[in-house]
């Protein structure tokens, strides 16, 4: 475990050398998270059906989706992919540690890093502008950083599994392309699932993607309360068991193709 600590601690202080990028990146979350409240405020304002999330609600859907975006880190980890292309991945698997894990401990350095550098900065900017929701129930906030967690988990699961296709492709563009349309759609992070058609949320409700970022976000919201909360969690532990298996098949299947690649 403390090798792992160690890896994520190093991930950690790489990104502390794009501060500049950072404040750029946070910039460009604030800028589209106001165009995504306005095009919501325009809808609500013509709509005349009375809708199961209020404007309120959706705006701080909408600026929580922004904030964690770089938390969550959706749309791909191209390294994992880069690494299996050139070849380093074969010095990595003769390292005494697990390919899966070395990667869950990158991810979490630069999680932690975008959490306290670009989250919770664009949390408290979109709480004194623009008042979004704030639990008053510390409860609700443990539940609501026990789903960011695991959606973290969830998220490098199934990326790595994705990605695990370049042992065949050698490039993975277009099977990371289609899996992080998926993701994205699927989500929530477009559109809250709450506002989408009733058969439409029974399909999302089976896929893995709203425990990345709908699921989460509903709890804090206080959409989801009691039981349904713990039922959430374990949907998530699953799919990530699912992800995992998947990941550790396409990575000992690959590593024949390596060999034959990279000889």
């Amino acid at each position: 475990m403390r090798v792992y600590l160690e890896f994520g601690r190093k991930s950690f202080q790489k990104m502390l050398q794009y501060r500049t990028a950072n404040l750029a990146g946070m910039a460009t979350n604030l800028f589209f998270g106001a165009v995504r409240v306005l095009i919501f405020t325009a809808f609500y304002q013509a709509s005349t059906a009375k809708q199961p999330l209020s404007l309120h609600q959706v705006a701080t859907y909408v600026w929580l989706s922004q904030s964690f975006l770089m938390v969550i880190r959706m749309w791909g980890r191209p390294e994992v992919s880069d690494t299996i292309r050139d070849g380093s991945v074969a010095m990595q698997l003769t390292k005494p540690v697990d390919f899966q894990f070395y990667w869950l401990a990158d991810e979490f350095g630069k999680s932690t890093y975008f959490l306290l550098m670009r989250a919770l900065p664009s949390l408290l900017f979109s709480i004194f502008l623009f008042r979004i929701m704030i639990p008053a129930d510390p409860l609700t906030w443990l539940a609501f950083l026990t789903g960011i967690l695991l959606a973290v988990v969830l998220n490098q699961s199934y990326i790595v599994a994705a990605f695990s296709s370049t042992f065949w492709t050698l490039d993975a563009t277009g099977v990371g392309g289609f899996c992080f349309a998926l993701q994205t759609f699927f989500s929530g992070f477009v559109v809250p699932i709450a506002l989408w058609p009733d058969w439409l949320q029974q399909i999302a409700s089976r896929l893995p993607f709203e425990g990345m970022i709908n699921f989460p976000f509903s709890i804090y919201l206080g959409e989801v309360t009691g039981v349904d909360i713990l039922v959430g969690f374990g949907k998530q532990i699953l799919w990530i068991a699912f992800f995992v298996c998947i990941g550790r098949w396409g990575i000992r299947r690959g590593l024949t193709k390596l060999v034959l690649q990279g000889g």
